[in-house]
């Protein structure tokens, strides 16, 4: 199938882009070439892959379960698919992952998710309400809802130089304060309460990205400005879906997704479009 029949079967125009597609291409544009980069699959893997053919083709790609190194043929459809092993430097184990890989230092990009990002970066992606089960809770209630868990989050966070977050902008998802911090992405807080302060002296650098925009720690108070904001956003959206005053004063539009990128994700990276045909919710 050449690149218009593609086109004409998925109904798409080769100079206009998805929400996925623009978000995939966010990412990978935040992947330096040479890193070491912890991904997961889904968008993380796309951008990743992306990355890998483009700008940044010496990038070593780090999958929990502990393959390392892999060359994406085929997109897995979790961190345990064989098809995430092709070409892959070595085959071995979560525990090689974290114990060998990013203990050492040689997590330099983590690209992660959540439930919950607050105006510094910390992500919750454990419970929202009471964290006790309602047998031993204070208030004798459990959980309003209870998520997936940290999974390796917290340790690629606390042992990452950098961190992508990707996130829907609803106003629920973004408090000034999550309602249980299982990840220090960014600074963590303010003077005295920093990452630092807390004993993890590396990473620091978060870049969140989300459906509407790009945000980056303040140098000086760690809280998240918006740095970019994506084609079709606008500032009063921005505002209006986020629970602290967020700074958009320093905002200029974001980079589009190339032609060629846009050839790539569709004919190379994911030509089924598993993860890129999927609609906004919004």
């Amino acid at each position: 199938m050449n690149y218009q029949q593609y086109l004409d079967k998925y109904s798409l125009k080769a100079e206009e882009y998805t929400y996925m597609e623009m978000l995939a291409s966010a990412v990978s544009h935040e992947i330096e070439d040479s890193a070491f980069a912890f991904v997961g699959t889904g968008l993380p893997l796309l951008a990743a892959c992306l990355a890998q053919q483009t700008h940044a083709k010496n990038i070593t790609i780090i999958l929990e379960a502990g393959t390392v190194g892999p060359q994406i043929e085929h997109l897995p459809l979790s961190i345990a698919d064989p098809r995430a092993a092709y070409k892959a430097s070595t085959l071995s184990t979560l525990v090689d992952a974290f114990g060998t890989i990013a203990s050492r230092g040689y997590c330099t990009i983590g690209v992660l998710g959540a439930a919950e990002c607050d105006m510094y970066g910390n992500l919750n992606s454990t419970a929202m309400g009471s964290y006790w089960a309602s047998g031993v809770s204070d208030t004798g209630k459990g959980p309003d809802v209870r998520f997936t868990g940290s999974g390796g989050a917290n340790s690629i966070a606390s042992l990452a130089d950098k961190v992508i977050v990707m996130m829907v902008h609803e106003k629920r998802r973004f408090p000034e304060r999550v309602s249980y911090l299982t990840t220090p992405a960014g600074m963590r807080g303010g003077e005295g309460e920093t990452r630092f302060d807390y004993g993890l002296f590396r990473g620091g650098n978060v870049v969140v990205i989300s459906d509407l925009c790009k945000m980056r720690p303040d140098p000086e108070t760690g809280i998240l400005y918006v740095a970019e904001i994506f084609p079709g956003a606008e500032e009063a959206e921005i505002k209006e879906n986020t629970g602290w005053d967020i700074d958009t004063s320093r905002a200029v539009k974001a980079e589009e997704p190339t032609s060629s990128e846009l050839e790539l994700l569709r004919m190379k990276v994911d030509p089924s479009r598993l993860y890129l045909g999927r609609a906004k919710k919004k």
